[in-house]
């Protein structure tokens, strides 16, 4: 998610039981020497792994993401599977590299990695942050490991020649930016932008979009996440008072959602109501409202424009009420997830790329290898929940590359304000065009 810089069972059988694995049911001596060759697949399992913040300082709404992910992998596996395999999902938590803050993992995301590895591991799939992924590249690399969906917008991911098994997946900070900048302009024109952005590649290649498309903020703050964490609240006030004193009718952040609630409170406390403009990264309402629950004034971020990539939570969508019911039929991960419970966009990130994993993998075919993975993922455009096209080439591994303009409408609930889906590229000289929203048909063998 967001890429920061201070640091965001074995199923290795025996041959002899292997074998009697795969006669027992039948399966082909090609698929037999497939999954003898490639580690992490078994005649009957496909093992994959992730480091991610299940405690600490980044585990706040992101520890939900690759749970929502296996939710995925458990609904599938209740139908059989994907080509008559069951998926393994092993997390461990690195805690996004960063001790303390009531971490109990481990803060070490190369010793966790290498942990993964051992099981072994078929990829790595949804591991988040941009330092900690950073940080295993040439180890994923120089063990043949896929590095797949990195939960991080980050234009790192995006490196084929150097890291040919490495792939992001959501809408990168840069073409997100540049689309919510091209909003601005056309319905806040003249008004006086300010900027608060991550002190690292988020911030800085959110800032890049928007002087892409012509919009220069009078005020650029860079905050760092370590200041946050020591200073409180408190550590925003004296760049929220510098945006009110100057006039700033427009805040955009670049934020995650710590330092959104922390700048809502700071300007509610200072009685100044810009219109906000929140990355997708640090926007989520039921996240970001959670502090204000209960309070005696409205939720500041109601009326907040964001970006999204995903169907907006009130969107008329196929896709939505598919993900109720597989957040719902996880009981282990979710034991207290109904109906009625709000899903928010952390729940909704993990099930898109969870659907991208079991769309590639069945597309892979039954005698899967990691190669034939990586040039199925290269060479195919698959259906997710995701507004626009997941589809990677040889030259091109970011992920999705667009969405539309949604508004904050409630402590959960989110609605689409500009219907119209843009995708566009990460360059200043990459057009931003309109597209056909996606079929939101729900592939028959996932319902």
């Amino acid at each position: 998610m967001g890429g920061n810089r201070i640091r965001r069972l074995a199923i290795s059988g025996s041959a002899l039981a292997l074998t009697m694995g795969l006669v027992s049911v039948g399966t082909s001596i090609g698929s037999a020497q497939a999954a003898t060759r490639t580690p992490g697949v078994t005649a009957k399992q496909v093992t994959i792994g992730a480091t991610v913040p299940l405690t600490g300082i980044a585990s706040s709404g992101y520890s939900e993401v690759a749970k929502a992910a296996n939710a995925v992998f458990q609904w599938v596996n209740k139908k059989g599977g994907v080509n008559g395999r069951t998926i393994k999902f092993v997390l461990k938590d690195d805690c996004y590299g960063t001790p303390g803050f009531g971490c109990t993992g481990n803060p070490n995301t190369v010793a966790q990695t290498k942990a993964l590895l051992s099981i072994p591991v078929f990829a790595t799939v949804g591991s988040l942050g941009t330092p900690t992924q950073d940080s295993v590249r040439s180890l994923l690399k120089a063990n043949k490991v896929p590095q797949l969906f990195v939960n991080s917008g980050s234009k790192d991911w995006n490196a084929p020649k150097k890291y040919p098994g490495l792939f992001g997946w959501q809408t990168s900070y840069t073409v997100e930016s540049k689309i919510m900048g091209q909003y601005l302009k056309k319905h806040f024109a003249g008004q006086s932008v300010c900027f608060l952005g991550q002190h690292d590649d988020f911030g800085a290649n959110g800032l890049l979009g928007l002087t892409d498309v012509g919009i220069k903020p009078i005020d650029t703050v860079m905050y760092d996440v370590a200041g946050l964490v020591t200073g409180g609240s408190g550590y925003f006030t004296p760049f929220i008072s510098k945006f009110q004193a100057d006039g700033c009718k427009i805040v955009v952040m670049d934020t995650i959602p710590g330092a959104t609630d922390a700048a809502l409170g700071n300007a509610l406390a200072l009685g100044y109501t810009p219109q906000w403009v929140i990355s997708s990264v640090g926007a989520d309402p039921v996240t970001v409202g959670e502090p204000f629950v209960g309070k005696p004034f409205p939720d500041p971020e109601i009326g907040a424009i964001s970006f999204s990539y995903l169907p907006a939570s009130t969107a008329n969508n196929k896709w939505n009420p598919w993900m109720y019911k597989v957040m719902e039929n996880d009981k282990t991960d979710f034991p207290n997830f109904t109906a009625t419970t709000p899903l928010d966009g952390n729940m909704a990130y993990g099930i898109g790329w969870g659907v991208a994993f079991v769309e590639a993998l069945k597309a892979a075919g039954r005698n899967v290898t990691r190669t034939s993975f990586l040039k199925t993922l290269t060479s195919t455009t698959f259906q997710t929940p995701a507004l626009v096209p997941l589809r990677y080439t040889a030259t091109n591994h970011q992920g999705l590359n667009g969405g539309y303009i949604v508004q904050v409408k409630s402590g959960t609930q989110t609605a689409v304000l500009d219907s119209t889906v843009y995708t566009t590229g990460p360059t200043k000289k990459s057009k931003i065009v309109k597209t056909k929203l996606l079929s939101r048909a729900v592939p028959n063998w996932l319902k």
